[in-house]
């Protein structure tokens, strides 16, 4: 059993979200009513609320992540939500459709490979002129000491400083709107490109040039 298999039925318990710096986070994308989001990772739901309260009652919410039991327990809390619930690991499956907005709340350190994943949620799965964002309510120095520890438990990248991982985006061909990081919060807003539009470089050149 994986680690967020194993955490899914105490998470809400030991890991409390401040509301205030959630909201704070979410504003950067934007949302208005009648738009579609996909949340990536999920979890226990924890971003559901607000974005329901930022995009209506009746907009349905696609909500993915690669924990079967974390799902559990997030469609158990919001059953009859309108939100689809999807087993998915993102950097393996492909995803249908397009949305308005992509949101990555406390999920990216897992990836392995975070700048072909970004890559491709942004040019399969965001509408053009859509946004996706990568957020967190804590500091990067502070989520690197929490992930060191449990190395044994999960798979977890460093976070890179901001702008490092921004110049990383860029040299693939993704525009980044927005950036910063405080002892507080890490955040990066990117664009969706046009339709037919491609990437500058490959991911591969990119990186390992």
């Amino acid at each position: 059993m994986n680690f967020f298999d194993e955490m899914a039925g105490v998470w809400d318990r030991t890991s409390r979200p401040d509301a205030a710096k959630i909201a704070s986070l979410l504003s950067l994308l934007r949302l208005s009513q009648g738009e579609t989001v996909l949340d990536v990772g999920t979890g226990t739901g924890v971003m559901i609320p607000y974005i329901r309260e930022r995009v209506g009652s009746y907009v349905p919410i696609v909500a993915v992540d690669s924990s079967a039991k974390m799902l559990h327990e997030a469609s158990l809390r919001y059953a009859g939500e309108g939100v689809h619930f999807i087993q998915a690991d993102v950097e393996r499956d492909r995803l249908a459709g397009r949305f308005d907005a992509i949101l990555l709340y406390s999920v990216f350190p897992h990836f392995r490979y975070p700048v072909d994943t970004i890559a491709r949620l942004v040019t399969d799965n965001l509408r053009c002129g859509g946004r996706l964002l990568i957020a967190h309510a804590q500091g990067r120095r502070h989520l690197n000491q929490i992930h060191e520890r449990l190395v044994s438990q999960v798979f977890s990248r460093k976070l890179l400083p901001v702008a490092e991982q921004v110049e990383q985006f860029t040299r693939v061909g993704l525009t980044v709107t927005s950036f910063d990081e405080t002892d507080e919060s890490y955040h990066i807003l990117l664009q969706g490109v046009g339709v037919g539009d491609e990437l500058s470089v490959s991911v591969a050149e990119a990186i390992y040039e």
